[in-house]
């Protein structure tokens, strides 16, 4: 039994003297009996646990300018889920380079049609000459998370597009029950749809996958399969990505739960394993990063926090290793220093990401 049990099994004599039998008994009785039972057979309980889209968004979703995003549009791609078997509609930003906002921004500002302005965002896209990054949001909220904008903002800095989606059930995209296939279906029809644009020119721009905490299990999972799922899902190939960045990454959903943060909580159960970790084994939710990398042969580079306790940094430490003992080849990590009061949101203002994103795209593009 886990040492917390001696403090924690203490701590409930304490109460039961102080508060009385019925009282504590009702605690420990919730603790103990059905905390354990509605995790391990609650499949809307496990759910929410995973993906956190219960959470509202108080942003407004269609313009992105009111999240202080200049020259960024905000569309929807729509198609026949063959996961969930009924039609999906993804809400996405699209987000231009500087370079290319401050060319455009004139004839962006003078047209009012919606068409049109599709139409200038694609073309801008089409031919673009600098890098695409398809960004894969974490749990909780929607594209337009403080945190996630600030990224966005470095992205363009940067001179990069920026693709953002929410996948289903979260912010306005379809409202039906996420499950790993769904999600990783989502950033599938995504990535098909920039691919559709771009690889009709003679010399695509490169595009880099970046997942952040719940995304890098979900682009993981994509980039580990992509041949699978295109054959699938899409019937036709995609051409990997130039690479995949992950940020605050855990190995798999099963040692992420045993080693989250409040998890001390019921380790001192004696079966804890059994119906806290079991239902992160089954491939309905497993997101086994480490089996999907080692399937992936694009060039990686994982960033992790050392003071994030929401996805601890020996998990982030733990896939680096394991991912470039199976497969070698590009595979570099870059760790951020606890004075740096990063977590694991912050990330996106940490001083010289510039260049240590920068640094990677140009070498793999």
């Amino acid at each position: 039994m886990h040492v917390l049990s001696y403090v924690i099994v203490p701590f409930y004599i304490i109460l039961y003297l102080l508060l009385g039998a019925s009282i504590t008994a009702t605690i420990f009785f919730i603790h103990v009996i059905i905390v354990p039972l509605v995790f391990k057979y609650s499949k809307t309980f496990q759910r929410g646990i995973i993906f956190s889209n219960f959470l509202p968004v108080f942003r407004d979703l269609e313009d992105p300018a009111s999240s202080g995003l200049d020259g960024a549009r905000n569309l929807y791609i729509e198609f026949q889920s063959k996961v969930d078997n009924c039609r999906i509609k993804i809400g996405l930003w699209h987000i231009l380079p500087k370079s290319v906002n401050e060319r455009l921004k004139t004839k962006l500002q003078q047209t009012a049609d919606k068409e049109e302005l599709n139409s200038i965002f694609d073309e801008a896209l089409a031919t673009s000459k600098t890098p695409i990054i398809l960004y894969a949001h974490g749990n909780a909220l929607a594209r337009t998370a403080p945190h996630r904008v600030l990224l966005y903002q470095l992205f363009q800095k940067l001179d990069y597009h920026t693709i953002a989606l929410d996948y289903r059930g979260y912010g306005d995209s379809t409202n039906v029950n996420p499950s790993e296939d769904g999600v990783v279906e989502d950033l599938l029809m995504v990535y098909d749809w920039i691919r559709t644009i771009i690889d009709k020119s003679d010399s695509p721009p490169p595009v880099f996958v970046w997942g952040h905490s719940l995304g890098t299990g979900i682009s993981s999972h994509l980039l580990g399969n992509l041949d699978t799922l295109c054959s699938s899902l899409l019937d036709r190939p995609l051409p990997q990505p130039q690479g995949l960045i992950l940020e605050a990454p855990f190995t798999t959903l099963e040692e992420e739960v045993a080693n989250y943060c409040v998890t001390p909580l019921v380790t001192w159960l004696p079966y804890f394993n059994y119906f806290f970790l079991t239902p992160f084994v089954t491939r309905r939710h497993a997101f086994n990063t480490v089996a999907n990398l080692a399937r992936s042969t694009v060039p990686i580079l994982i960033l992790h926090a050392r003071d994030d306790i929401i996805v601890p940094y020996a998990l982030g430490e733990k896939l680096y290793k394991s991912v470039k003992q199976s497969r070698g080849g590009a595979v570099l990590m870059h760790s951020f220093d606890r004075r740096e009061n990063l977590g694991h949101k912050m990330i996106c203002a940490a001083e010289g990401l510039d260049k240590i994103v920068g640094d990677f795209i140009t070498d793999h593009q």
